[in-house]
């Protein structure tokens, strides 16, 4: 028995294969543990070029700082939201992830989901916001705002070759609705109407999707809301009579202590209005009656050289941009001028202008007839401009402004959705800080075109199966095989 205790195949072994044992011992118990605490606290990693299912750091940031109390109300069952897919893309999937995202930051924000035909009482509480399937309501105890999960997707379709790009604006629209809820104070804006106005769902969204309250008033029969930070007029065509500016000039006055913002967009098909343009050039700034053309190929977005890059000014207005060498498109411009830079209590200057190869075309049959394109004047013209007027409290400079943009086009909603250009970025920047309103986080949408690596149900049972019952078992009878024939040498 001595003998054998001392048998030198029995000490080698015997070690092997209790180093084999322990190792496979190993194995199944830090696969057991990592399971236990996957399921009690999840981790995902996103693969995808893009990061399409989570959120950036800016979101991050502001998740983890609120101290309100949020609710998220999701109208969709979470199994139905994470089936649904749209144009071949899972957008319900990330919908989840993104929405999720918060409440993970964040345990002040709770998430829900419901189903609506199983609890009609949701749709009947929020009727008035006009709740049905994918609806999201996102409230606390100040407001509520209710978003739907197909905002969250942008087709895009390019005009010169026809294709689709699908992207995701899940996290804009989501980070939006949080600081809608959460913010103190909620900007107005007046949108003005009553003399045939062009109107501009783009710019509509712009201010939705950055947190204005709008609302929409017929200046003809209403005065504009002095709660109003911010009125805008939208490409009228019929001209204003004096008492129309006369309640232009007490909205920009507010009983003398300014503070409010007039937004103008022109456009080539407005026909002349002496009235309205004698209003702008009490504010240093002119509206020409042409429409400005790109003559180089290099600056034109378009065969015809309507749609071309604007160069940026004052640069105080771009500091802010994530991308300032991104342009901001001019589509269909008409040449904005200024009359004056200072006279008085006022003061005018150009925001945006075109490059020196830009023409400027008639807009009356009887001027193109003896128009030649080839031998025309090439020049750089103001396509924005901002009128000033200015006074003090002691040191505290209080402002009244009137912004003008050449191009109701520059806001269609294509242009406005392209993150290759920056006439969003901009704009809000620019409405932002000339309401005296902080800047909201602006999320750049991202794409579902590159691939995704995603794993199914049937997939993860798989992987399961594999390193927890398969990968231990090899072991086991790789070991013991070692053994056995470790003993019989």
């Amino acid at each position: 028995m001595k003998k054998f205790w001392n048998n030198r195949r029995f000490k080698y072994g015997s070690m092997a294969t209790l180093v084999t044992v322990l190792f496979v011992v190993g194995v199944v118990v830090v696969n057991i543990i990592a399971t236990l605490l996957l399921n009690r606290f999840p981790v995902k990693v996103d693969l995808t070029d893009n990061k399409i299912y989570q959120l950036t750091e800016e979101s991050i940031d502001f998740a983890k700082k609120l101290d309100t109390s949020v609710e998220i109300i999701v109208c969709k069952s979470r199994t139905d939201l994470e089936d649904s897919v749209s144009s071949g893309q899972p957008f319900g999937k990330q919908a989840i992830e993104i929405i999720e995202g918060y409440t993970k930051q964040n345990s002040n924000i709770q998430v829900e989901y419901v189903d609506l035909v199983k609890q009609p009482s949701v749709a009947q509480e929020y009727a008035s916001y006009g709740v049905t399937d994918y609806s999201v309501i996102v409230k606390t105890d100040k407001r509520t705002k209710v978003v739907s999960v197909n905002d969250f997707i942008d087709v895009q379709t390019n005009s010169q070759t026809n294709q689709q790009s699908i992207r995701s604006q899940a996290e804009q629209v989501m980070t939006s609705a949080l600081m809608y809820v959460t913010n103190d104070k909620v900007s107005k804006v007046s949108i003005l109407t009553g003399f045939s106005e062009v109107a501009s769902s783009g710019f509509n969204s712009l201010l939705k999707d950055n947190n204005f309250e709008i609302i929409q008033q017929n200046l003809s029969t209403e005065e504009i809301d002095p709660e109003a930070d911010v009125a805008v007029i939208y490409c009228p065509t019929i001209d204003y009579t004096d008492d129309e500016l006369q309640k232009l000039d007490t909205f920009l006055d507010n009983n003398s202590t300014f503070g409010k913002t007039l937004v103008y967009l022109a456009a080539p098909q407005q026909p002349e209005l002496p009235k309205l343009e004698s209003f702008l050039a009490e504010w240093g700034i002119s509206i020409q009656n042409s429409r400005l053309v790109e003559s180089s190929a290099q600056n034109s977005y378009d065969r015809t050289g309507a749609v071309f890059g604007a160069t940026y000014v004052n640069q105080d207005y771009v500091s802010d941009l994530r991308d300032s060498s991104l342009p901001f498109i001019a589509y269909d411009s008409r040449p904005v001028s200024l009359l004056f830079t200072e006279e008085g209590n006022r003061s005018a200057e150009l925001l945006l202008r075109s490059s020196n190869t830009t023409v400027a075309v008639p807009l009356t049959e009887e001027a193109l007839a003896d128009f030649d394109f080839d031998k025309a004047e090439q020049q750089s013209y103001g396509v924005a401009a901002l009128g000033q007027r200015i006074k003090y409290d002691g040191a505290t400079p209080l402002i009244s402004n009137v912004l003008v943009f050449g191009s109701i086009q520059s806001f269609s909603e294509y242009i406005l959705s392209d993150a290759r250009y920056n006439n969003n970025e901009y704009t809000v920047n620019l409405v932002n800080q000339l309401a005296g309103k902080e800047n909201d986080i602006n999320i750049s949408s991202v794409s579902f075109d590159a691939t995704a690596l995603t794993v199914t149900q049937q997939q993860y049972q798989m992987i399961f199966v594999l390193f927890i019952i398969v990968v231990p078992i090899i072991l086991v009878v790789v070991g013991v095989f070692v053994w056995i024939r470790r003993r019989n040498k």
